[in-house]
């Protein structure tokens, strides 16, 4: 799973790109949040399970909403700002990134990465 974030006026939005997510139903992908944490588990094609969480994010937020791109593999995670205020970071640094429970691991974040 690649994954990439970009930062807007009151949405952060977490592209999540994967082989297979066009084929999941809009009702197999479960999310949860807090005020600085937030996890995706999407469950496969064969009843196959990926989790995508961070935790420790740089901001608190207020929920998240759930779009699938379909065409294009992606999930797209819009994490609503708790206050309008540039975020330069998704994680905090002091903190440990994120958790990806998928067995190519793969976590390399590109930040800024608009417009898909």
């Amino acid at each position: 799973t690649k994954y990439s974030w970009s930062d807007g006026k009151k949405v952060v939005s977490v592209y999540l790109e994967h082989d297979g997510f066009d084929d999941v139903a809009e009702d197999a992908l479960v999310v949860e949040s807090g005020e600085k944490t937030v996890s995706l588990t999407i469950t496969m094609a064969g009843e196959k399970r990926k989790r995508f969480s961070l935790a420790g994010l740089a901001h608190e937020i207020d929920g998240v909403k759930v779009v699938q791109k379909k065409g294009k593999n992606t999930v797209v995670l819009k994490l609503q700002k708790k206050e309008e205020r540039p975020w330069f970071n998704l994680v905090e640094k002091s903190g440990k990134g994120g958790g990806d429970d998928d067995d190519e691991g793969g976590m390399g974040g590109m930040g800024g990465m608009g417009g898909m």
